[in-house]
């Protein structure tokens, strides 16, 4: 997995790219929570290079998520893959996580 993090429009993005897996998933948690503990308000991560994605890798970004919250701030996700999308909407996290089709939609809401 690669892990690259910048800006747009004045939001944090990480664009990820690869397996997400038990392997990557200590080295995208550890950015992960370097970011929230910057207390950055809004973090969107881009996925559209994203092949495949694993149960610990879903529980990284519920952590993200719950860290977040913890101070009001917002984990997006824009640019999911279709095959990434059925785990989502098939254990339900759809409707945990904020989900959108690209990155102007995700930054606008």
């Amino acid at each position: 997995m690669n892990i690259e993090i910048g800006e747009y429009k004045g939001k944090k993005i990480i664009a990820l790219s690869g397996d997400i897996d038990m392997y990557s998933s200590p080295e995208l948690r550890e950015k992960i929570m370097a970011l929230i503990k910057k207390r950055i308000h809004t973090l969107c991560v881009d996925f559209n290079k994203v092949s495949y994605i694993d149960s610990s890798g879903i529980a990284t970004f519920v952590e993200g998520l719950k860290g977040m919250k913890s101070f009001g701030g917002r984990l997006q996700f824009f640019g999911v893959p279709p095959r990434i999308m059925d785990i989502f909407n098939f254990s339900k996290l759809d409707r945990v996580f904020e989900i959108y089709g690209n990155i102007e939609d995700a930054i606008s809401s």
